[in-house]
């Protein structure tokens, strides 16, 4: 947030919406998210800045050797659900995912339809 300014308007709120119920709904949900589908990948070292910058929420462990010269680094992380491993797809061959499989088919069935609506001709 830059800046922020008080209006002369009252505040409308939706009948029963509580601010304070609000926030801690808000709150729970960025500081209690849940765990639990822990994911294993390699990323390539000329993608890995932004890939932690996106990613950082997920991470489970700093990455291993991020200062080696090798061409891929290992990343852990932890998802909720199976379905939050699919922004793992923007970084298309740039990030492959070394474990669990489920993980792995999923990125793959995801791939497979986005693949499937570009094939055609439109």
């Amino acid at each position: 947030m830059r800046s922020a300014r008080v209006l002369d308007e009252p505040v409308r709120r939706r009948p029963g919406v509580e601010l304070a119920d609000v926030w801690e709904v808000l709150r729970r949900g960025v500081e209690e998210r849940p765990g639990g589908l822990d994911v294993t990948a390699r990323v390539r070292r000329d993608r890995l800045d932004l890939f932690l910058r996106i990613n950082r929420p997920w991470l489970a462990a700093d990455p291993d050797d991020p200062a080696g010269d090798g061409e891929w680094v290992t990343v852990r992380l932890s998802y909720g659900v199976l379905g939050e491993a699919r922004g793992l797809l923007q970084f298309a061959d740039h990030v492959e995912v070394v474990s669990p499989p489920e993980v792995r088919a999923e990125l793959a069935r995801a791939a497979a339809a986005v693949t499937g609506l570009y094939a055609g001709d439109g």
